[in-house]
């Protein structure tokens, strides 16, 4: 058996059809508030670092009858849906997203349906049970048999612990085969609120999956160490709550400052157990929160020019898909066959961060 446990092939999904900016505007526009100017929210979305979003809600005409919104120049009909109706959209595109991510990372990794022995899920913008783990074993014939674990409303850093209960699973036992899959539908969440955080969740947040396999198999990456963090006295910062008309959202100002004065003694440590300094890693896999956050991140540790890139490029070409973001980032990182080692480093509520080596 080997010492450490190794992470397969990546594999994403994303909706068929994408939220460009400017029509990202135009809706926001018709379901802000109306004292909430325009110029307020062009503002924000020329800001926000994302060019296009994921957006599953999306219909192929430009509508989302789940807001009212008509096709473009299309008249629309503006409604705020209450949390049960979202939650119905979230089970939908949920399941056909999370899918489609384990059904390709099954294909990549060569891995057999039927040797899994563990599936683990994370998703922070819907509940449904049974959900979209019962709706992978279904739909991919996984053995009757298989332990499930979800982990459920982390945030944007469960990637990392679903990895880490991952890599637990495998280390028990030397046939143990770990399907891990994150999948989040964010833009069932759009806020009727004029609170600046708000707004700019409006424009940030989008939809995704994304999945791999932990085993102890040779091949794939090196699942070296994975460390957690809680910056203290900030737990009011960042927040994710249920509420009647979807989950609201809490992101302060303070949150890219406090990530900035935190983490850089926490990852020198935690690489330091690991023999490596800063300089010996090859690719950064940062979560965007949004582009201060990537910013503090780079600042704080003082990062050669360009590592920021493929964190960057997802946010951009994406936006913003919560759990399944850190996945997508180091997606990119295997197709460009940047050097290795790579460090994740993600953020939540908590305010927390997680970490992630690989080799």
């Amino acid at each position: 058996m080997n010492e450490r446990q190794r992470v397969g092939p990546i594999a994403v999904a994303n909706p068929p059809h994408q939220l460009p900016i400017a029509r990202s505007l135009e809706i926001a526009d018709l379901l802000t508030p109306a004292e909430v100017s325009r110029k307020v929210l062009a503002r924000l979305h020329a800001r926000v670092g994302v060019e296009q979003r994921n957006c599953a809600i999306l219909e192929a005409d430009g509508s989302i009858p789940l807001y009212g919104i008509g096709s473009p120049g299309e008249p629309s009909r503006p409604r705020v849906p209450g949390t049960a109706e979202r939650m119905k959209a979230y089970d939908r595109h949920a399941r056909e997203l999370a899918i489609a991510a384990a059904r390709d990372a099954l294909a990549s990794s060569g891995v057999d349906a039927e040797s899994l022995t563990h599936l683990v899920t994370a998703s922070c913008t819907g509940f449904s049970a049974p959900g979209v783990d019962l709706a992978i074993v279904e739909a991919l014939d996984l053995p009757l048999t298989i332990r499930r674990n979800h982990l459920g409303f982390m945030g944007c850093h469960a990637a990392v612990n679903a990895l880490a209960v991952a890599a637990s699973h495998a280390a028990a036992h030397p046939e143990n085969r770990v399907l891990v899959v994150c999948v989040e539908v964010s833009s069932i969440h759009f806020h009727n609120d004029t609170r600046l955080d708000r707004l700019i969740s409006n424009t940030l947040f989008a939809d995704g999956a994304a999945a791999t396999v932990v085993s102890n198999d040779p091949g794939g990456l090196e699942l070296v160490s994975t460390a957690s963090t809680i910056i203290p006295a900030t737990a009011e910062v960042m927040g994710w709550e249920v509420g009647d008309h979807g989950f609201e959202m809490t992101l302060g100002a303070e949150v890219p400052e406090a990530i900035g004065a935190a983490i850089p003694s926490w990852v020198d440590s935690v690489l330091h157990d690991q023999g490596l300094d800063r300089a010996d890693i090859g690719g950064w896999a940062i979560h965007p929160g949004g582009p201060k956050v990537i910013d503090a991140v780079v600042e704080c540790l003082d990062l050669p020019k360009g590592a920021d890139q493929p964190s960057r490029a997802i946010l951009r070409e994406h936006g913003n898909m919560s759990s399944s973001t850190l996945l997508h980032i180091l997606h990119r990182l295997q197709i460009q066959d940047v050097p290795r080692p790579w460090v994740g480093l993600a953020f939540g509520p908590g305010l927390a961060g997680e970490f992630l080596l690989l080799k």
